[in-house]
């Protein structure tokens, strides 16, 4: 091949084998793959972790008091008859939780669930203080399991 006067001459490079650069492309996506699965495990793993915490009853809660002072820990019982108090001019509310034997006071500030009745199962999470009282951050109230329609 002549080239012009006063011209250097362009080196071709050899072409790469398209086979290789087809290689190459499906590394980079089963690389790239991997990474997105990964991703998507780690995200569920931490979600299933955080919202699947396991309640204590009142009396596992009262085996571990003195260690639970301070933990942020979730507790299921039943709300004590007669035992709810409502705070004036608040959104706070004190009761007790019960397993039949043993009860545990309980403050509570926020909305009240519609479903929150005295003799109801509550499961309330949030952390014992050192006056033994269970301030609750977050208060659930089960549905009952049979529909009775309010007369």
């Amino acid at each position: 091949m002549q080239t012009p006067a006063g011209t250097v001459p362009v080196q071709q490079r050899p072409a790469a084998s398209s086979g290789s650069a087809a290689l190459w492309k499906g590394k980079k996506f089963i690389i790239g793959a991997a990474v997105v699965v990964l991703a998507l495990a780690y995200l569920i793993t931490v979600g299933i972790q955080s919202s699947a915490m396991y309640y204590l009853t009142v009396e596992e809660f009262l085996v571990e008091e003195k260690a639970a002072v301070g933990q942020r820990v979730r507790l299921g019982g039943t709300v004590a008859p007669e035992s709810v108090q409502a705070v004036p001019g608040s959104t706070t509310l004190r009761f007790q939780v019960t397993d039949g034997q043993r009860n545990i006071p309980v403050t509570y500030t926020g909305i009240v669930p519609d479903a929150f009745r005295p003799g109801g199962d509550v499961i309330l999470e949030g952390a014992l203080t050192p006056e033994g009282i269970f301030n609750a951050e977050v208060l659930l109230a089960k549905c009952p399991s049979k529909y009775a329609p309010s007369l």
